[in-house]
């Protein structure tokens, strides 16, 4: 079997070598920018990372459910060792609170002085219409909580419990109650 003629490589080898050496950096930047566009341009998938205020505006979304952050809570009460059976109430001073973007024109006329004029700032979506740019949510504030549980009687169980709820619902200890759970009858 006779063997191909590869002359013509050593020749485009010794062409391009040099130019290889002499455009490197080039090259490699040209390579790296290849390489993001194929990946989608982003590393993470070419998921672009989201800004705070996208974050908050996705936010205003999730709305804050309380009988959903009683029960999450009530699980980890149960959770420390002497407590038992729990049943948690909270009562909120204040409740969840969105503030939207406003945009504010100041006029000046003569014969009625100075005026001022607001309005919403709204984002299109053409999947569901206009919708208020969030500029923060302001979470609920709690007034206080009653905290029933079988191993109330405890006052370490008790201290327990009241710096918990006090940490979670940034609430002072002296507005947390811990009562002794009633035996199930």
């Amino acid at each position: 079997m006779k063997k191909p003629d590869l002359a013509w490589l050593d020749s485009a080898k010794e062409k391009l070598l040099p130019l290889l050496r002499r455009y490197r950096a080039l090259l490699i930047v040209l390579l790296a920018g290849v390489l993001l566009l194929a990946s989608g341009g982003l590393p993470g998938g070419g998921q672009p990372a989201q800004t705070a205020a996208s974050d908050d505006a996705e936010s205003g979304d999730e709305s804050f459910s309380l009988s959903a952050f009683e029960a999450d809570l009530n699980e980890k009460l149960a959770a420390i060792d002497g407590v038992g059976r729990v049943e948690l109430m909270l009562s909120l001073d204040q409740s969840e609170e969105a503030v939207y973007a406003v945009n504010t024109r100041q006029t000046t006329s003569e014969s009625s002085g100075e005026s001022l004029e607001s309005d919403l700032t709204v984002v299109s979506d053409s999947a569901y219409g206009e919708k208020p740019v969030t500029v923060k949510s302001l979470l609920p504030v709690f007034r206080g909580a009653v905290v029933l549980c079988d191993g109330a009687d405890n006052a370490q169980v008790r201290l327990a419990v009241t710096q918990a709820v006090s940490t979670v619902c940034g609430i002072g200890a002296d507005k947390v109650t811990v009562l002794k759970m009633a035996a199930a009858a």
